[in-house]
């Protein structure tokens, strides 16, 4: 049965003939048709353009092209033309809807930062196991005081570029907006509550008199548990899987990117981007919008 395919790029201003031509190879050999199309943002600084696409897609060739690093890219997508429109976000919080990793800055405070850094590093391309990682990075804050992270919250962490813009227009189109975290709910409550987003999961540090303990309370939000999350989401709202959208950076996030209608890589690393339908290059999620609506 023949598919058809709704291919949606955002580039800089300038450089879309040179570059439909170079993912002809990807197209059956055959340089897409690519309409140009105003942005919902007037103020970004991109082209968008989208092409109807029912021939044959070489999915790997396609996702290598938009690989390279010399092709201006900014964002794209590729799904079905006949899409149902979005109703509900869910986002990765580290790296993705905040700048920072935040246990790289609790362990800033407690004197482990390069340590946790490079098993964070590991965790994200998916050469380390999450639990394994997430136990070990928690165990060296042991001792922490809880006011570290009221200290770390207010001087360290800062909303992703685009963040506070992108819930406010899905807000306004009915679609519900969730944070689902492998960090911690103390960070993730008090960024879901700023932005009045529907909700927020991740994993609950321990805490006894004050001082974190080196563990976690609970089952462990690793991939396979966003993926539940997900889906139970799904099923609580009544709204199918193809009407959502998953927007994450790193390995923790594959499996929910698979299942949701539309998986956004964020300026990802290539173990999510190199099975994502969609990617955004430009640490802005503002763009989420123009490859969405």
């Amino acid at each position: 049965m023949k598919k058809e395919y709704e291919v949606i790029f955002l580039v800089p201003r300038g450089f879309m003939a040179d570059f439909a031509v170079s993912l002809a190879p990807a197209f059956a050999g055959q340089v897409p048709d690519l309409a140009p199309t105003p942005l919902l943002d007037s103020n970004l600084p991109f082209e968008k353009f989208v092409a109807s696409v029912d021939y044959p897609i070489d999915i790997s060739l396609f996702r290598a092209l938009l690989a390279k690093p010399t092709l201006p890219l900014a964002a794209w997508a590729l799904r079905a033309k006949k899409a149902s429109p979005s109703k509900l976000f869910v986002f990765d919080t580290d790296s993705t809807f905040i700048e920072e990793e935040v246990i790289d800055e609790l362990a800033d405070f407690a004197g482990f930062k390069d340590q946790v850094a490079s098993i964070t590093e590991r965790a994200m391309k998916g050469t380390l196991d999450f639990d394994t990682a997430l136990a070990e990075r928690v165990h060296l804050l042991k001792g922490l005081s809880v006011t570290t992270l009221e200290s770390v919250l207010q001087t360290k962490l800062h909303l992703t570029k685009g963040a506070r813009e992108l819930v406010t227009n899905a807000a306004a189109r009915g679609v519900l907006t969730y944070l689902v975290s492998g960090g911690f709910t103390f960070f993730t409550r008090h960024f879901a509550e700023e932005l009045s987003m529907t909700g927020h999961f991740a994993n609950e540090l321990e805490i006894i008199d004050g001082m974190l303990t080196g563990k976690t309370l609970g089952p462990i939000v690793n991939r396979q548990r966003k993926a539940k999350i997900l889906k139970e989401l799904a099923e609580k709202h009544g709204i199918p899987l193809e009407e959502c959208v998953a927007i994450g950076d790193g390995a923790n996030d594959l499996d929910m990117l698979q299942i949701s209608g539309l998986g956004i890589a964020f300026c990802a690393k290539p173990a999510l981007s190199n099975t994502a339908t969609a990617g955004i290059m430009e640490r802005d999620l503002r763009l989420v919008a123009e490859l969405v609506f």
